[in-house]
């Protein structure tokens, strides 16, 4: 994969995860109730206002790190180890816990589109050489 094609894939992963983390911390019930996705109950809102604060901190340090893949390294492991940890969590609430969806499709999916960033990253690391951090 070219250092460009990762340049996208992150732009891409900080776009989605900046929205999510908007629609999170700003608490934006119109919208979430659209996309199937309750609000969170009054007792509990601090953790999605939490969630929404560490997705918008993700997501502006992947934007930041997508200008220089090649010296971002170790941006992008932070990067596929924090989308790994959320989608494992995800998982575990989804099949293990048997929390009640939402909407049937929500939460697999945005799964699904975080699995697609995180092997295009990984991927770029397997294949790019790093750049000298001296040059």
């Amino acid at each position: 994969m070219s250092e460009n094609t990762v340049r996208w894939v992150m732009r891409a992963d900080g776009i989605f995860n900046i929205l999510a983390g908007l629609l999170l911390q700003l608490n934006l019930t119109g919208i979430l109730t659209a996309l199937g996705w309750p609000p969170p109950a009054p007792e509990t809102r601090v953790y999605a206002l939490v969630l929404g604060s560490a997705l918008i901190g993700l997501s502006l340090t992947i934007w930041v790190a997508s200008r220089r893949p090649s010296r971002a390294r170790e941006a992008l492991i932070i990067s596929i180890i924090t989308h790994l940890l959320a989608g494992l969590t995800i998982l575990y609430e989804i099949f293990i816990a048997g929390i009640p969806l939402p909407s049937p499709w929500l939460l697999p999916a945005a799964v699904g589109v975080q699995v697609l960033f995180v092997l295009g990253q990984f991927y770029y690391l397997l294949t790019a050489r790093p750049a000298n951090a001296y040059s």
